[in-house]
C-alpha cells in the first residue's frame, strides 16, 4: 500500500502512514491538495484556538447542547482565512504548519482535534468541502 502512496504523498509522511491503522483518510488527503506547496511554507500556518459556546453555537433556542453545559470544547483552526472545527475535551493554542500537524503523534485528544480542525480548513480552503463550521442559532 505505501509503495502505490508514495507517488502523491510526501515522503516525510510515509514512516506516520505506515503507523495508522488506517492510509485511507491521509493519502486521499494528499492526492487532493498536491501539487500545491501547504506542507513548509510558514505562510501556511494553521491556527488553532478553543472558541467558547457562543461563538460556536449563537444564541440557539434549545439550551440541551454540550457545548452549553461544559462538557465539550470546540477547538478552530484558521488555514488561510479558511475555518474547520472539532470537538475536544482537551482545548488548548496551536500554531503550526501543516506538515508539523501531521508529524505529531496522535497521543492524545488535543493532537487528534488538531488534525480534524486542520484537515477541515485546508480541505475547506481547496473548496473540496463547505460545512467545516458548527451550524449556529436557529441552523439545523
Amino acid at each position: 500500500v505505501l509503495e502505490t502512496l508514495s507517488i502523491n504523498t510526501p515522503a516525510f509522511l510515509l514512516p506516520i502512514l505506515s503507523t495508522l491503522k488506517s492510509t485511507t483518510l491521509i493519502s486521499k488527503f494528499c492526492q487532493l491538495i498536491k501539487g500545491d506547496d501547504v506542507w513548509s511554507s510558514r505562510i501556511n500556518v494553521v491556527n488553532i484556538r478553543p472558541l467558547t459556546p457562543q461563538e460556536v453555537i449563537g444564541n440557539p433556542e434549545r439550551d440541551d447542547f454540550p457545548l452549553l453545559k461544559g462538557k465539550e470544547v470546540m477547538i478552530q483552526a484558521d488555514f488561510r482565512g479558511s475555518r474547520g472545527q472539532a470537538f475536544t475535551d482537551m482545548p488548548g493554542n496551536y500554531s503550526g504548519t501543516l506538515r508539523e500537524i501531521f508529524e505529531m503523534p496522535l497521543a492524545n485528544n488535543f493532537r487528534r482535534a488538531i488534525f480534524i480542525a486542520s484537515i477541515n480548513a485546508v480541505l475547506r480552503y481547496f473548496k473540496f468541502i463547505s460545512k467545516t463550521v458548527h451550524c449556529r442559532d436557529k441552523e439545523p
